[in-house]
């Protein structure tokens, strides 16, 4: 029997229920469903189905285009009259509310392939946070938050209480991975799923996310799984993951430190061709063709390159903590210079209060940012002690090495470095962020007394940003239209507030212009831009 009338709104998750007929001893691993979709103008994507229980299969798909779509399931057990040959139609209808994704689509890589933008080209500004394991740890029944005096809260608990404040300080990206050895995934380790904390946890969180307008950049385990779980049994587990979750707003970042090394101390550390083969079959498995990365080891990029493989769209780079320092400018400059270029986003840096060879601080985290922002990153990724790997309370134990220094997630939560991540997001959004071009210390541009804690970006020679984390902002802007003013403002990225203007007009003398020195000891932005004529553009903050 046909399933015909569904009414589905575009870039929105649609569920289509199957059961078998005939019983299968391991329905996770014995039988494979697909479903193929076929839109307006012929657009052909195919879903897997992924088994939830007893005898029943789900497809989830989001239709691309407004119009009619018909669908048809081809089953590895053709006899299998429940599961095989299936067919239906639905109705694709544009969104009528305000959710992001739903009105623009999924996340692509842009143009100019240095971004991301939604599939319509709207840019997105990628602020992301960080929640390693959250399917396996946010609560999402109770809360213990004190707001909540240990009572059961309202829909989505926990996780709920986390994900509202991130929506209100404008964030938009989940980064995170359920831990692919954790017990609760497994009737039959590795080999035969649970899908009861699918069902109860991961989907609700999932679901959430998507409604609220969230990308999730999702990984399917730690990079040390590879050392306990087969190569065939990880593929399938990823191969799980991708028909369960494929048809929501998700960017691949494959596994946590994909590119760890082989060995650690004379001993196994990680299997890097597992993962390649695990994310090669995210890559097969995946209709929409996601962006797809891996979360980096701490390395340059011509270290342990990952680049090269076709699955691979965009870098996922790791600065590392407070024993690394902030990330080199060079660093950056080295995956910006890639080829082919790609996006970069800065994915593990300096997470505010994680002890990682010394606590960082407040300030190394928005340095961390401001930092990447302005070496050519399209985006950021933040992480917070206690919120990055969940700590539920003062007593809990896990990651203590890492959180000890914050009392639980809801300390975690409110720390201020978060809001200053807004700042951040809102500072570029204001600035046509997506214009800017890293300069990295090449002297036709500038020159500095500190020249690795002055960072600077510009948009031709309209707009100057330059982003000063040093003692001094002492040195000089080079370029600039001796035929024209500019305007020069300190913005305090503590605040989101700009200072007085350093002096009415910037008349650079032979396009070189001499910074004067920043307000104080903290760090400071300067932002220069042309008030008119030269190029034509009157692109003053």
């Amino acid at each position: 029997m046909a399933i015909h009338g569904a009414q589905v709104e575009r870039w929105s998750i649609h569920e289509i229920s199957l059961f078998s007929r005939e019983n299968y001893g391991n329905p996770y691993r014995d039988v494979v469903v697909s479903a193929v979709f076929t839109g307006p103008d012929g657009v052909e994507i195919t879903r897997e189905a992924f088994w939830c229980g007893g005898n029943g299969w789900k497809v989830r798909f989001a239709p691309t285009a407004a119009g009619k779509w018909s669908w048809r399931t081809v089953c590895s057990n053709p006899r299998d009259s429940g599961l095989h040959a299936r067919t239906g139609d639905l109705i694709c209808v544009e969104h009528a509310g305000c959710n992001p994704i739903y009105l623009h689509g999924f996340l692509r890589i842009a143009n100019d392939r240095r971004h991301f933008a939604y599939n319509d080209g709207t840019p997105f500004f990628w602020l992301g946070d960080t929640h390693w394991q959250m399917p396996d740890t946010e609560m999402v029944n109770e809360c213990n938050h004190p707001e909540h005096a240990g009572r059961t809260c309202a829909f989505g608990g926990q996780f709920q209480h986390l994900l509202s404040d991130r929506s209100q300080k404008c964030f938009n990206v989940y980064q995170t991975y359920p831990s692919a050895t954790a017990g609760h995934w497994w009737t039959a380790k590795y080999t035969l799923v649970d899908p009861r904390r699918f069902n109860e946890v991961f989907d609700l969180q999932m679901n959430r996310l998507a409604s609220e307008g969230f990308v999730i950049a999702l990984g399917v385990g730690h990079f040390n799984s590879s050392l306990s779980i087969p190569q065939e049994d990880l593929c399938r587990w990823a191969r799980y993951l991708v028909a369960r979750y494929g048809a929501h707003p998700v960017v691949w970042i494959t596994c946590q430190e994909m590119n760890a090394p082989e060995e650690m101390a004379g001993k196994p550390f990680n299997r890097l061709s597992v993962w390649k083969a695990v994310a090669e079959t995210i890559s097969a498995c995946d209709g929409y063709k996601h962006p797809h990365s891996a979360h980096q080891w701490v390395v340059d990029a011509s270290t342990r390159p990952l680049g090269r493989e076709p699955w691979h769209t965009w870098f996922a780079l790791q600065g590392g903590h407070r024993n690394r320092g902030l990330t080199p400018q060079s660093r950056y400059q080295g995956y910006y210079e890639f080829v082919p270029a790609r996006p970069m986003i800065e994915a593990e840096a300096m997470y505010e209060m994680v002890d990682c060879g010394g606590v960082n601080s407040t300030d190394d985290a928005r340095r961390a940012a401001w930092k990447a922002m302005l070496c050519g990153c399209a985006g950021y990724t933040y992480g917070a002690a206690g919120v990055w790997a969940l700590k539920l309370d003062d007593s809990d134990e896990r990651w203590k090495e890492y959180n000890h220094a914050i009392k639980s997630w809801c300390e975690g939560m409110a720390l201020p470095g978060s809001a200053q991540m807004t700042v951040l997001r809102n500072f570029f959004i204001d600035l046509e962020w997506t214009n800017l071009t890293p300069r990295f210390q090449d002297p036709s541009w500038s020159e500095w007394v500190d020249p690795e804690r002055c960072v600077l970006a510009t948009a031709g020679n309209w707009l100057y940003v330059a982003y000063f984390y040093g003692s001094t902002s002492r040195g000089a802007l080079r370029k600039m239209d001796p035929s024209t003013a500019y305007r020069a403002r300190w913005f305090n990225p503590r605040t989101g507030e700009y200072l007085a203007e350093i002096r009415p007009e910037v008349n650079p003398a032979n396009g070189t212009w001499a910074i004067p020195e920043k307000p104080d000891g903290n760090d400071w932005t300067l932002v220069v831009g042309m008030i008119s004529g030269g190029s034509g553009r009157a692109r003053s903050p």
